[in-house]
């Protein structure tokens, strides 16, 4: 059974037998079958390769398996389609991107929100988060980036360059 699913349920329920076959090709093999296994305590399953060990989240479920995961994740501005790896929900290109504060390289879907992670990638990605956490370093969102980002940016400097007398009465 691949290592990042044991690290994703903290054990996954029942026996030791593959899972139930269901019709999603893995990204990364593009000819094996997805199987279904229930994660322990959760009312949902995951989706995961025999062959390369990867594993596959619907929108909203790594974080709960994962309650250090960044809240709310999407697909970066400036992520690279990755037309080597489809989808296995919607057959459309991931996009590859480093999920925030590591160096992994993961890929999501931008059509259904889908997470697909490469053997190990979860276990890291997981490790450095909690690492994060204990050090009170670890951000809860996502960086805002672009247009948006660059507005908060600009507002937080110009809040930060008023008198501490005005700022205090903005709290």
């Amino acid at each position: 059974m691949a290592e990042d699913l044991v690290a994703a349920s903290q054990a996954v329920e029942g026996q030791q037998e593959a899972g139930e076959d269901i019709k999603m090709i893995c990204p990364k093999c593009k000819v094996a079958k997805l199987r279904k296994r229930r994660v322990k305590g959760k009312a949902f399953t995951v989706e995961y390769c025999l062959k390369c060990k990867g594993v596959w989240f619907d929108q909203g479920e790594l974080d709960e398996v994962m309650p250090e995961a960044i809240k709310e994740l999407e697909v970066p501005r400036g992520a690279q389609k990755d037309v080597e790896y489809l989808c296995p929900k919607c057959n459309k290109a991931l996009y590859a991107f480093d999920y925030p504060q590591t160096y992994v390289t993961i890929n999501m879907c931008k059509r259904c929100g889908g997470l697909w992670f490469d053997r190990g990638e979860f276990k890291e990605i997981r490790e450095v988060r909690r690492s994060l956490e204990k050090w009170g370093e670890m951000q809860e969102y996502a960086e805002v980036t672009g247009v948006k980002g660059a507005l908060i940016e600009f507002i937080d400097s110009a809040i930060k360059s008023l008198p501490a007398s005005i700022r205090e009465l903005m709290k």
